[in-house]
C-alpha cells in the first residue's frame, strides 16, 4: 500500500477530515481544539491552537509512522514563515526563492520593470 494511502487511512481513523479533493490537508476539530495538517511527499506542516492535544497527536502518530518534530516552522517548501505571536500576525514570503531562481538563470543583474510589455498591447 502506498505511503500516502496509509497515512490518509490513519488520519481518517484518528478523526481528521480531508480538506479539498486531493487529501493532502486534514483538519481535526474537537470543540475549541483545532489541528490542521498539510502533507507534501514525506514532509508535513501542522498548525494548532491546542499544544496539549498536538503533543498527544504527535505521540499517537509516531507509534505508526517515523517522524520528527522540528519545532516552530520557519521554512516550508521554499516559503519563509515569520510569526509575530504578540500581534497575531503571520507573514509568508518567497524572496529568497525568487533570488535563487534569478541566480540560477543568470538574471541577478537584470533591470526590473513594472510591466513586461507595453500596457494595452493587443496581440494578434
Amino acid at each position: 500500500m502506498a505511503w500516502h494511502t496509509l497515512i490518509e487511512k490513519w488520519m481518517l481513523k484518528y478523526g481528521f477530515k480531508p480538506i479539498g479533493q486531493d487529501c493532502v490537508t486534514f483538519l481535526l476539530n474537537k470543540g475549541k481544539s483545532i489541528i490542521l495538517l498539510s502533507l507534501y511527499v514525506d514532509d508535513g506542516i501542522c498548525a494548532t491552537n491546542d499544544e496539549k492535544r498536538y503533543k498527544q497527536f504527535l505521540k499517537d502518530l509516531s507509534v505508526k509512522f517515523e517522524l520528527s518534530d522540528q519545532g516552530r516552522c520557519e521554512w516550508y517548501l521554499r516559503v519563509r514563515i515569520q510569526q509575530d505571536l504578540a500581534n497575531k500576525c503571520t507573514t509568508l514570503t518567497q524572496t529568497q526563492h525568487s533570488k535563487d531562481v534569478l541566480e540560477l538563470f543568470g538574471m541577478t543583474g537584470a533591470t526590473p520593470i513594472s510591466t513586461p510589455m507595453e500596457p494595452n498591447t493587443h496581440l494578434s
